[in-house]
């Protein structure tokens, strides 16, 4: 578990395997700043309240982009973010469906064996359905990984400056 601690400055980033977590000092100018910039990135609000924001960006697997959820919630002057990339239930269920329904017809050779593959292949995307943003990714979704990484922890510093 990876930590990124500026405590001066009042933000706090901790990837916990699975999701990342920030946490950061601010009130209402700074979850503003934070809902602008992430509408602009084309993110959609799913879910919005007096004390919290839910939001999920849609894949863009040509660009190498897998579906990402935010969410912000606030307790006084603090701010907790939560962001992750995730696999879509839809698309683990589709591959089952697909995998049940398909192989026995296809005349595929060995379609036991195929059939075993996509089993073991929906129950790894179950297990790992989650995604953090550290900076260190490697193998599973390196690049986004890192890149959303990045933009958040560039997101959040702006967050918190003074202007």
């Amino acid at each position: 578990m990876a930590t990124l601690n500026t405590e001066s400055a009042g933000l706090s980033i901790r990837h916990a395997g699975r999701v990342t977590q920030a946490t950061l000092r601010g009130g209402d100018a700074e979850l503003k700043k934070l809902r602008n910039a992430l509408l602009l990135k084309e993110f959609v609000i799913t879910a919005e309240g007096g004390d919290g924001l839910q939001l999920r960006r849609r894949a863009y697997l040509s660009q190498d982009d897998w579906p990402m959820r935010v969410s912000i919630r606030r307790t006084g002057r603090q701010l907790d973010i939560s962001y992750c990339l995730y696999i879509p239930w839809g698309w683990i269920v589709a591959l089952s469906v697909l995998s049940l329904l398909v192989l026995p017809f296809a005349g595929i050779p060995n379609a036991g064996l195929a059939l075993g593959l996509s089993v073991l292949v929906a129950a790894l995307a179950i297990y790992k359905q989650k995604f953090d943003c550290r900076p260190d990714a490697r193998f599973w979704q390196q690049r986004p990984r890192q890149r959303w990484g990045e933009f958040f922890e560039r997101l959040l510093r702006e967050a918190i400056a003074h202007p």
